[in-house]
Protein backbone atom coordinates (compact mmCIF):
# COMPACT_ATOMS: atom_id res chain seq x y z
CA UNK A 1 0.00 0.00 0.00
CA UNK A 2 2.56 2.27 -0.08
CA UNK A 3 4.53 1.96 -2.99
CA UNK A 4 4.23 5.12 -5.29
CA UNK A 5 2.70 5.34 -8.04
CA UNK A 6 0.29 2.37 -8.55
CA UNK A 7 -2.31 4.47 -9.80
CA UNK A 8 -2.37 5.16 -13.31
CA UNK A 9 -5.29 7.98 -13.09
CA UNK A 10 -4.63 11.05 -12.97
CA UNK A 11 -6.45 13.70 -10.54
CA UNK A 12 -8.29 10.94 -9.44
CA UNK A 13 -9.32 12.66 -6.04
CA UNK A 14 -10.47 15.35 -8.03
CA UNK A 15 -8.39 18.33 -6.26
CA UNK A 16 -6.98 20.12 -9.63
CA UNK A 17 -9.76 21.73 -11.51
CA UNK A 18 -8.51 24.24 -13.48
CA UNK A 19 -11.01 25.58 -16.22
CA UNK A 20 -13.96 26.57 -14.53
CA UNK A 21 -15.59 26.96 -11.13
CA UNK A 22 -18.60 25.11 -13.20
CA UNK A 23 -19.33 23.00 -16.67
CA UNK A 24 -22.39 23.27 -18.26
CA UNK A 25 -23.04 21.40 -21.78
CA UNK A 26 -25.65 19.43 -23.93
CA UNK A 27 -22.72 17.65 -25.58
CA UNK A 28 -18.93 17.03 -25.05
CA UNK A 29 -16.84 18.60 -22.65
CA UNK A 30 -13.88 18.73 -20.45
CA UNK A 31 -14.78 19.39 -17.07
CA UNK A 32 -11.93 18.89 -14.06
CA UNK A 33 -8.76 18.22 -15.18
CA UNK A 34 -8.24 14.80 -16.97
CA UNK A 35 -12.21 14.06 -16.91
CA UNK A 36 -14.97 14.83 -19.72
CA UNK A 37 -18.12 14.24 -21.08
CA UNK A 38 -18.57 11.84 -23.67
CA UNK A 39 -21.90 11.43 -25.75
CA UNK A 40 -23.30 9.10 -28.08
CA UNK A 41 -25.68 9.88 -31.51
CA UNK A 42 -26.01 13.33 -30.80
CA UNK A 43 -27.84 12.79 -27.16
CA UNK A 44 -28.43 15.96 -25.38
CA UNK A 45 -26.62 15.43 -21.94
CA UNK A 46 -27.59 18.72 -20.71
CA UNK A 47 -25.71 18.99 -16.79
CA UNK A 48 -23.92 20.99 -14.49
CA UNK A 49 -20.67 19.64 -13.68
CA UNK A 50 -18.70 20.85 -10.32
CA UNK A 51 -15.72 20.17 -7.81
CA UNK A 52 -17.91 19.70 -4.73
CA UNK A 53 -17.02 19.30 -0.85
CA UNK A 54 -18.48 16.46 0.04
CA UNK A 55 -16.14 13.80 -0.01
CA UNK A 56 -15.46 10.55 2.46
CA UNK A 57 -13.11 9.90 4.75
CA UNK A 58 -9.94 10.98 4.11
CA UNK A 59 -10.88 13.00 0.75
CA UNK A 60 -11.88 16.75 0.52
CA UNK A 61 -13.24 17.20 -2.68
CA UNK A 62 -15.33 14.95 -5.91
CA UNK A 63 -16.81 15.99 -8.92
CA UNK A 64 -20.32 16.18 -9.08
CA UNK A 65 -22.88 16.04 -12.01
CA UNK A 66 -26.68 17.05 -11.80
CA UNK A 67 -29.31 17.02 -14.60
CA UNK A 68 -30.25 20.17 -15.96
CA UNK A 69 -33.01 18.72 -17.71
CA UNK A 70 -34.81 15.46 -17.66
CA UNK A 71 -33.91 13.51 -21.29
CA UNK A 72 -34.99 10.02 -22.60
CA UNK A 73 -32.11 8.48 -24.22
CA UNK A 74 -33.51 5.96 -27.39
CA UNK A 75 -31.22 4.13 -29.68
CA UNK A 76 -27.58 4.63 -29.43
CA UNK A 77 -27.89 7.74 -26.91
CA UNK A 78 -24.67 8.02 -24.41
CA UNK A 79 -24.02 10.19 -21.54
CA UNK A 80 -20.39 9.15 -20.17
CA UNK A 81 -18.29 10.91 -18.01
CA UNK A 82 -14.84 9.45 -18.91
CA UNK A 83 -11.31 9.67 -18.44
CA UNK A 84 -8.39 8.73 -20.87
CA UNK A 85 -4.72 7.13 -20.06
CA UNK A 86 -1.76 7.50 -21.49
CA UNK A 87 -0.77 4.47 -23.25
CA UNK A 88 3.51 4.28 -22.09
CA UNK A 89 1.97 4.38 -18.12
CA UNK A 90 0.29 1.08 -18.68
CA UNK A 91 2.85 -0.91 -19.66
CA UNK A 92 3.43 -2.60 -16.54
CA UNK A 93 0.30 -4.50 -17.35
CA UNK A 94 1.97 -6.69 -19.35
CA UNK A 95 -0.86 -7.65 -21.67
CA UNK A 96 -0.54 -9.51 -24.36
CA UNK A 97 2.03 -11.52 -22.83
CA UNK A 98 1.88 -14.37 -20.43
CA UNK A 99 2.99 -12.54 -17.40
CA UNK A 100 -0.14 -10.09 -18.07
CA UNK A 101 -1.87 -8.68 -15.02
CA UNK A 102 -5.27 -7.70 -14.03
CA UNK A 103 -6.87 -4.29 -14.05
CA UNK A 104 -8.04 -3.61 -10.43
CA UNK A 105 -10.23 -0.21 -10.53
CA UNK A 106 -12.40 1.25 -7.79
CA UNK A 107 -13.94 4.21 -7.12
CA UNK A 108 -16.10 5.85 -4.65
CA UNK A 109 -19.46 7.11 -5.97
CA UNK A 110 -22.74 8.07 -4.60
CA UNK A 111 -25.98 9.51 -4.95
CA UNK A 112 -28.78 12.21 -4.03
CA UNK A 113 -31.83 11.11 -2.65
CA UNK A 114 -33.86 11.09 -5.91
CA UNK A 115 -31.86 8.65 -7.55
CA UNK A 116 -30.75 6.48 -4.70
CA UNK A 117 -30.49 2.77 -5.56
CA UNK A 118 -29.78 3.58 -9.34
CA UNK A 119 -27.77 1.33 -11.31
CA UNK A 120 -25.20 2.63 -13.33
CA UNK A 121 -22.35 1.01 -15.71
CA UNK A 122 -18.48 1.28 -15.87
CA UNK A 123 -16.49 0.19 -19.03
CA UNK A 124 -12.91 -0.57 -19.38
CA UNK A 125 -11.89 -0.07 -22.87
CA UNK A 126 -8.13 -0.76 -24.10
CA UNK A 127 -6.48 0.01 -27.12
CA UNK A 128 -3.89 -2.19 -28.87
CA UNK A 129 -0.79 -1.74 -30.93
CA UNK A 130 -3.32 -2.23 -34.19
CA UNK A 131 -5.60 0.51 -33.20
CA UNK A 132 -8.58 -2.19 -31.95
CA UNK A 133 -10.17 -1.44 -28.86
CA UNK A 134 -11.19 -4.23 -26.48
CA UNK A 135 -13.53 -4.03 -23.44
CA UNK A 136 -15.36 -5.52 -20.67
CA UNK A 137 -17.96 -3.88 -18.37
CA UNK A 138 -19.99 -3.81 -15.32
CA UNK A 139 -22.95 -2.74 -13.04
CA UNK A 140 -22.79 -0.74 -9.97
CA UNK A 141 -25.35 0.51 -7.76
CA UNK A 142 -25.21 4.70 -6.29
CA UNK A 143 -26.94 4.82 -3.08
CA UNK A 144 -27.25 8.28 -0.75
CA UNK A 145 -24.08 7.08 0.87
CA UNK A 146 -20.86 7.25 -0.16
CA UNK A 147 -19.36 3.57 -1.20
CA UNK A 148 -15.99 2.48 -2.87
CA UNK A 149 -16.63 0.11 -5.57
CA UNK A 150 -13.89 -2.33 -6.68
CA UNK A 151 -13.70 -3.98 -9.67
CA UNK A 152 -11.15 -7.11 -11.25
CA UNK A 153 -11.06 -6.85 -14.66
CA UNK A 154 -8.90 -9.79 -15.44
CA UNK A 155 -5.56 -10.20 -17.56
CA UNK A 156 -5.52 -10.47 -20.88
CA UNK A 157 -2.98 -12.52 -22.23
CA UNK A 158 -3.92 -12.40 -25.88
CA UNK A 159 -4.22 -8.18 -26.56
CA UNK A 160 -1.32 -5.59 -25.99
CA UNK A 161 -1.33 -2.36 -24.93
CA UNK A 162 -0.62 0.02 -27.58
CA UNK A 163 2.72 1.93 -26.26
CA UNK A 164 3.34 6.31 -26.92
CA UNK A 165 1.98 9.08 -25.64
CA UNK A 166 -1.76 8.72 -26.85
CA UNK A 167 -4.76 6.94 -25.45
CA UNK A 168 -4.00 3.48 -24.13
CA UNK A 169 -6.92 2.97 -22.19
CA UNK A 170 -10.22 4.48 -21.40
CA UNK A 171 -12.90 4.31 -18.13
CA UNK A 172 -16.47 5.30 -18.95
CA UNK A 173 -19.27 5.75 -16.33
CA UNK A 174 -22.48 5.62 -17.99
CA UNK A 175 -24.85 7.65 -16.79
CA UNK A 176 -27.77 7.33 -19.38
CA UNK A 177 -27.58 4.97 -22.74
CA UNK A 178 -30.55 3.72 -25.00
CA UNK A 179 -31.62 0.60 -25.54
CA UNK A 180 -29.15 0.14 -28.30
CA UNK A 181 -26.00 0.16 -26.18
CA UNK A 182 -27.48 -2.03 -23.02
CA UNK A 183 -27.15 -5.93 -23.02
CA UNK A 184 -25.74 -8.36 -20.70
CA UNK A 185 -22.03 -7.14 -18.91
CA UNK A 186 -19.30 -8.07 -20.52
CA UNK A 187 -16.65 -10.17 -18.84
CA UNK A 188 -14.27 -11.45 -21.27
CA UNK A 189 -11.67 -9.13 -23.72
CA UNK A 190 -14.31 -8.44 -26.41
CA UNK A 191 -13.28 -6.37 -29.58
CA UNK A 192 -15.57 -2.87 -29.63
CA UNK A 193 -15.22 0.80 -29.99
CA UNK A 194 -18.53 1.42 -28.74
CA UNK A 195 -20.39 2.64 -25.68
CA UNK A 196 -21.94 -0.15 -23.49
CA UNK A 197 -23.88 -0.58 -20.57
CA UNK A 198 -25.25 -3.35 -18.49
CA UNK A 199 -28.49 -4.29 -18.37
CA UNK A 200 -30.68 -2.93 -15.53
CA UNK A 201 -29.39 0.53 -16.62
CA UNK A 202 -30.69 3.55 -15.02
CA UNK A 203 -31.61 6.57 -16.18
CA UNK A 204 -29.48 9.44 -14.42
CA UNK A 205 -31.79 11.97 -16.64
CA UNK A 206 -34.97 11.12 -15.57
CA UNK A 207 -35.13 14.32 -12.89
CA UNK A 208 -33.35 17.10 -12.62
CA UNK A 209 -32.69 16.27 -8.93
CA UNK A 210 -30.50 13.38 -9.05
CA UNK A 211 -27.05 14.21 -8.39
CA UNK A 212 -23.56 11.59 -9.31
CA UNK A 213 -20.71 12.06 -6.87
CA UNK A 214 -17.60 10.73 -8.01
CA UNK A 215 -13.86 10.58 -6.60
CA UNK A 216 -11.26 8.13 -5.36
CA UNK A 217 -10.38 6.61 -9.17
CA UNK A 218 -7.63 4.40 -8.81
CA UNK A 219 -6.79 2.01 -11.78
CA UNK A 220 -4.07 -0.48 -10.84
CA UNK A 221 -1.92 -3.34 -12.12
CA UNK A 222 -2.35 -6.36 -10.08
CA UNK A 223 -2.16 -10.33 -9.35
CA UNK A 224 -5.26 -10.35 -7.08
CA UNK A 225 -8.58 -8.70 -6.79
CA UNK A 226 -7.84 -6.95 -4.07
CA UNK A 227 -8.00 -2.57 -4.69
CA UNK A 228 -5.08 -0.91 -2.46
CA UNK A 229 -5.33 1.61 0.10
CA UNK A 230 -5.71 4.87 -2.20
CA UNK A 231 -2.72 6.72 -3.62
CA UNK A 232 -3.09 10.41 -2.33
CA UNK A 233 -0.52 12.37 -4.09
CA UNK A 234 0.24 16.12 -3.71
CA UNK A 235 -1.25 18.48 -5.41
CA UNK A 236 1.58 19.22 -7.24
CA UNK A 237 2.21 16.09 -8.22
CA UNK A 238 -1.44 15.74 -9.33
Amino acid sequence: NNLRNRNRVINGQMIVNQRASSYTATGEEYTLDRFHHRTGSGFTFDTTTTQDTSAPDGFTKSLKITPDSTQTPTGSHNGVIATLLEADTLIGFASGTSSAKKFVLSFYAKSASQNNNHQYSVQLSKKNSGGTYYYQNRSFTVTSSWQRFTIAFPADTSNNITTGTNEGIRILWHLAAGSDDIASAVTSWTSSNGNHAVTGQSNFMDNTSNEFYLTGVQLEASSSDVATDFEHRSFAVE
